[in-house]
């Protein structure tokens, strides 16, 4: 009899043994993902377990060697942030997933054995059954996980140019802030220079009260700036810190590079950048993959209008003696569930999907726009500062430097000259910093790098500040020949 039932036998464990050979390779998911970044960006990717070690470790040791560029910190950040790898961890996680949606449910095996009261043989049954329809559904069931699973990849993906753009601003906001110290630092010393002076004016009866109180508040005021100056760099040198990933001892392990890079030639025109977003987007790409992965949950919906049924194998010991073998079958009969509320959930959710979709272009275009804006306006600003107001503010300290020398203007008003130089370059190093901020921004929202531009020369002019120690004209109230250097 058991020979009569194995083809039916496995006609049952058929479907159970081929979801074993599962439709996603074991390690899929973080080559691609690493493949996709690298010709978007141009960066290498590595996921490990635990912290760096070995190769890993040793590269990051190399690229702290030298002073610490923006690509630099790009690139120890991805070797080194342990959220980043948790992020990559999603990878698995969703490939885990996907494999048990492509897996049948394991055969239900059960038994029963009768005992008679009186004397004779025990009556034993036996019986194998598995679930026909999902079977039937499996391969449908298995397009709905790789869809699902792709979409997971574009999403990890998404994530990893978002945490670039971060590390980026970090880094160039983390720079500024040092040099912004080493200005407030020059100005205090011109302040406090000016407060001495002041003071000596005084006692020797040549200023009037508020005279003196007016420098000593702006060099309090000095204080004041550099005290939140160097706050400030405290704050973004963790927040780049922790983008790098270091702890203990390695936080004090990088130094900054000295000074920003000057702009580019050029920057990319806000149609072509528009048309590149809505091709390399990939939280676009993944909300189609969402919209195909309901699709294809649709489709095994309306297939699950068929009743639910299991097929299997039954045995039984008579009483006599004599065994039987047989197929055995359960079917659900759907009188009041058969599947409507799932159908009509799916088709609200595809229907939702399809309106996100629409939404987000809209959103990605109008990001495009004002990210090509913005970055337009900074370039205007940075290159006003360098190439008009920088210059001017260098003028009148070298004009106001000969009036002092021929006596013309007192000491006060060319350290005033001296403090507003160091503004405009204060200020125009700002502006460069939001300019490269404002790109990598840009470069989030198209979803890549830029199309490559080349640099401006380096200028004659160079607004980059070059601080140094400031020396009193003076020491009491006549006027001196020199003056500020």
């Amino acid at each position: 009899m058991w020979d009569k039932a194995t083809p039916l036998i496995g006609v049952v464990l058929s479907g159970g043994l081929a979801s074993g050979c599962t439709t996603i390779p074991r390690h899929a998911g973080f080559p691609d993902v690493a493949n996709t970044v690298e010709a978007r960006t141009g960066l290498y990717l590595q996921q490990y377990g635990g912290a760096p070690t070995g190769l890993v470790a040793d590269t990051i040791r190399e690229l702290l060697r030298d002073e610490l560029t923006v690509d630099r910190a790009v690139r120890i950040a991805l070797l080194n942030n342990r959220a980043l790898q948790a992020t990559l961890e999603e990878l698995g996680i969703a490939r885990a997933d996907a494999v048990q949606a492509s897996l049948l449910s394991n055969p239900i095996f059960s038994g029963h054995a009768r005992v008679p009261e009186e004397t004779g043989r025990t009556n034993l049954e036996l019986a194998l059954a598995q679930s026909v329809v999902e079977t039937l559904l499996l391969p449908l069931r298995q397009r709905v996980a790789r869809a699902q699973f792709e979409q997971t990849k574009l999403h990890v993906t998404d994530a990893i140019l978002r945490f670039l753009a971060e590390i980026k601003t970090a880094y160039y906001t983390a720079q500024v802030a040092e040099q912004l110290v080493t200005m407030r630092q020059t100005v205090l010393q011109a302040t406090e220079a000016a407060a001495e002076l002041a003071q000596r004016q005084y006692d020797a009866g040549n200023i009037r009260d508020f005279d003196l109180a007016t420098e000593q508040a702006a060099h309090e005021e000095a204080q004041a700036d550099l005290t939140r100056a160097e706050t400030e760099r405290i704050a973004t040198r963790e927040m780049l810190t922790q983008f790098l990933g270091f702890s203990g001892p390695d936080t004090g392990a990088w130094r900054m590079a000295a000074t920003l890079p000057d702009l580019p030639a050029s920057d990319p025109s806000p149609e072509a950048l528009e048309t590149l977003a809505i091709q390399e987007r990939f939280d676009l790409a993944a909300s189609r993959q969402e919209l195909e992965a309901l699709r294809r949950g649709l489709t095994v919906a309306r297939f699950g209008i068929l009743p639910t049924s299991a097929a299997g194998i039954n045995t039984e010991t008579e009483p006599d003696g004599d065994r039987v073998t047989g197929p055995t079958w359960d079917v659900e009969v759907p009188i009041f569930d058969w599947g409507q509320a799932t159908r009509g959930r799916l088709k609200a959710q595809l229907r939702q999907s399809q309106h996100r979709l629409a939404a987000l272009e809209v959103a990605v275009r109008s990001d495009v726009r004002t990210a090509a804006a913005r970055l337009a306006a900074q370039r205007q600003l940075v290159a006003r500062y360098q190439d008009q107001l920088v210059p001017l503010r260098r003028q009148i300290v070298a004009s106001s430097q000969k009036h002092f020398n021929y006596m013309l203007i007192g000491a006060f008003q060319l350290l005033q000259f001296k403090q507003q130089e160091i503004a405009a370059q204060q200020a125009y190093i700002e502006a460069l910093r939001d300019y490269w901020i404002a790109r990598a921004e840009l470069e989030r929202t198209v979803g890549g790098r830029l199309p490559e531009t080349a640099s401006l020369p380096p200028s004659s002019q160079s607004p980059h500040p070059e601080p140094q120690p400031q020396e009193m004209p003076g020491t009491d109230h006549s006027h001196h020949h020199g003056g500020i250097r």
